[in-house]
């Protein structure tokens, strides 16, 4: 039997587990070693014992029967670099244009879900990418995910990094700059992240605040 990650769940390794996100259900789910092991194998059993584990996790909806692209965890380079950290001034980005790709991020994952906002997202990337129209300019990307800082001071929002990740995305996007978002973890105690970095170039926070995470999740 061949199985594949449905397209709501990802994970990442912590040591010798993984750690899902279900997108769906918008949680974290911390897996056995057994688990893992069944995950990072594709999903094929070694021995009759593991048959039980597998039923398992297609019940919960983390693993789907028949193909699909090959089961991995999510790889994520290490920043080494803040834009936010060098200094320099920012800009490119108002606050007008701060708080609405902020306040729209804010607005469709309260009605369509973190699921759905996530998809909504994928198929705008996608549109750029068929395009051709996304490149990773470095300077530009840091000089304007300073400027995006400097402008969500005036937005009237909280602060949470999943809303402020999608918009800052979305805003160096519609630039044609590239820019991934990713989710992360860290335990013990657990606590989950979001940020937006290019490469090893960190765009949305200070370096400290994101090292100490493990990403379960790409976009």
């Amino acid at each position: 039997m061949d199985y594949h990650l449905p397209r709501h769940v990802s994970f990442g390794l912590l040591g010798p587990r993984a750690v899902a996100l279900d997108l769906a259900a918008d949680r974290y789910l911390l897996l056995g070693e057994l688990e893992t092991g069944l995950l990072l194998s594709g999903g094929q059993p070694r021995s009759a014992a593991d048959g039980p584990p597998v039923d398992r996790l297609v019940a919960r909806g983390l693993l789907a029967e028949g193909a699909g692209d090959r089961i991995a965890p999510v790889a994520a380079l290490i920043p080494t670099a803040s834009a936010l950290e060098t200094g320099e001034a920012g800009g490119g980005i108002g606050p007008i244009e701060a708080a609405h790709r902020r306040l729209a991020a804010g607005f469709l994952l309260r009605v369509r879900t973190l699921r759905g906002t996530i998809e909504r997202w994928r198929k705008v990337r996608a549109r750029h990418l068929d395009r051709g129209e996304l490149a990773p300019k470095e300077e530009e990307a840091a000089y304007l995910a300073r400027g995006f800082a400097a402008s969500r001071v005036f937005v009237p929002a909280p602060r949470l990094c999943v809303p402020d990740s999608l918009a800052l995305a979305r805003c160096l996007w519609s630039r044609g700059i590239a820019a991934d978002i990713y989710f992360g973890v860290r335990m013990p105690p657990f606590a989950a992240h979001s940020w937006v970095q290019q490469g090893t170039l960190l765009l949305s926070d200070p370096l400290n605040v994101v090292t100490d995470y493990r990403a379960v999740f790409r976009l």
